[in-house]
Parts: structure tokens; sequence; C-alpha cells
């Protein structure tokens, strides 16, 4: 039997009124599932690596982070995630927004040029703890359970920071504002708009064969393609998010014509829409509910 005085301090790592607040939740365990290059102008990703290996671009550098890792996403940082094929991975992830840590710009947990994975993980229990008891909580997403996902969100973020603040590993990362990856950026943006190679050529004032052979140099994929990769896998997150119809979500991500939207969906995924919605349903959600869908990871 024992008895502990806590110290009577004020918050020593955010600044006053500005702590984390949770805007998403995102579990990922489509085997072939990938994010897209994407930014999140205003939002933080902390993520926790399940199983398997993800391959992490960040801007312009390459990463990977394995089973137990965990990894911040700064706001503002252009960045794609993807499972290994050969160690195919799961995550979860909360996405934060709304704080400031004392002596880092709003919105940071990273140093600069911090290494955005640590695998000698400090709290791993507790933050792989908490990542599994939000999963669970989200059947009951109730009025009682909004404070709880607030101190949820800032535990993670104070344990987060602790953790890369004390990493030893750093590695310069260069941010490159180049001519491709704005067109990267503007394909992300618009993938649902009918956008041709004559179009980017005129838009970014380059040529056809510039384009392609830079942006598939940088990318290893060609822009027309990146745009059917881009509607495919905003697809898969409203096919199991949403009860919305195999034609409205065809619709939504950019294909007027269905049968087209499937054969595509089938070529590249393996499975039908219905298919793949069946196997991959979010039953954490009520079905009567209807999502907003974003792209997280």
């Amino acid at each position: 039997m024992y008895q502990f005085y806590f110290e009577k301090k004020s918050d020593v790592i955010f600044e006053d009124g500005l702590t984390p607040k949770l805007s998403r939740y995102v579990f990922s365990d489509d085997p072939d599932w990938e994010s897209g290059h994407h930014v999140h102008e205003t939002e933080t990703e902390l993520i926790y690596v399940l199983k398997g290996s993800v391959n992490l671009t960040i801007n312009s550098s390459h990463y990977i982070a394995h089973a137990g890792d965990i990894i911040v996403i700064d706001c503002g940082n252009l960045h794609a995630l993807t499972s290994d094929v050969s160690a195919p991975a799961i995550t979860c992830a909360c996405v934060i927004h709304g704080f400031k840590i004392q002596g880092l710009p709003e919105g940071q947990i990273l140093r600069p040029n911090a290494y955005p994975i640590v695998s000698e993980v400090q709290y791993s229990e507790i933050i792989k703890n908490i990542f599994q008891e939000i999963n669970r909580m989200l059947p009951h997403n109730n009025n009682m359970a909004m404070p709880i996902y607030g101190a949820f969100a800032y535990i993670l973020a104070t344990m987060f920071y602790e953790n890369f603040k004390n990493a030893n590993a750093v590695r310069e990362i260069t941010r490159k504002q180049t001519l491709i990856q704005d067109i990267l950026i503007f394909l992300n943006d618009n993938y649902r708009e009918k956008i041709t190679l004559q179009y980017l050529s005129a838009k970014f004032n380059a040529s056809v064969s510039y384009i392609c052979h830079e942006f598939t140099k940088e990318y290893k994929i060609s822009p027309i393609n990146y745009v059917i990769k881009r509607r495919i896998t905003e697809a898969k997150f409203v096919l199991t998010n949403t009860e919305l119809c195999v034609t409205d979500i065809s619709y939504k991500v950019g294909y007027e014509n269905v049968d087209h939207f499937t054969k595509l969906f089938i070529s590249h995924v393996g499975c039908t829409p219905s298919e793949y919605r069946n196997k991959y349903r979010n039953n954490h959600i009520p079905e009567s509910k209807s999502l907003n869908i974003v792209t997280a990871m």
C-alpha cells in the first residue's frame, strides 16, 4: 500500500489552450493498401505499425517502417504510404490538429530534420493499447466518448513527442519544390476531373514528353496511371466506409461509366467492388450512418 503525490505544474509541453484534438482514426488492413501522395495542411498523423512493413515517402525522402515502429508525418508535408508487398502491413493512425508544442511551429511534433520513424519505442505497450482502445470504442461514438478521444489524442501526442525528442537518428531532409511535385499535388487534388496530358502540358507550360518522362522517373508511375490509381484508392475508402452503391461511387471518383469503373477496379484490385466491400467493410461504423470519407494515410 502506498501513496504518491503529483507536482502541481502547468502544461510543460503544449502552449496554453493549444492542445491536440482528434480529427480522424484510420485502420488499414488491406494487404495492397496505399494512400497516394497527398498533403494535410493543418493535420498531423501519428501512426503505429501493428504488423508487416510500410514504405513511406515524405517529400522526396524514402523510408521503411516495420511492426512496432511509430511514425510522425507533420502537417504541410507531401507524403505517401504503401503496404510492403513481401510483408503486408496493418497500421492504425490518429490524425490530430489544433496544437502547438512549446518551441516548435504549430501542428508539428518533429524537430527540424528529424527522422520520422522511431523503432525503439518508449511506452510502446501504452501507445499500442490506446490505439486498440480507440478501435474498440468506435461503435459507441457518443457524447461521453468525445472527451475520452480528446484525452487519448493528448496522451498520444505527448508520448510521440517524447519518443522523437529523444531519438538519436537524424537525417537531413530536403524539400523539393519542383514542377513535377506541383503536378503531383494538382493530380491528387483534382483526380475526379477529366485530365489529359495535353491539359497538363498547357497548365504547367511544359511538353507532354517532358512531363511524362520526369513524372515517371520521380514517382515510378505515369501521370495518367497515377490518376487511375488515385481513383481506385479513393473508391476503396468509400466502399468500406459508406453504403453508397457502386454506381454512385463510380461517379464520385470520376467515372461516368460504371462498367468501365468496375473493369478497372477488377484489373487493379483482383475482385469486384462489391467483393472488396464485403471483405474489408468497416464493421465499427453503423450501416445507417453516412461518413465524410477522406483518404488519410
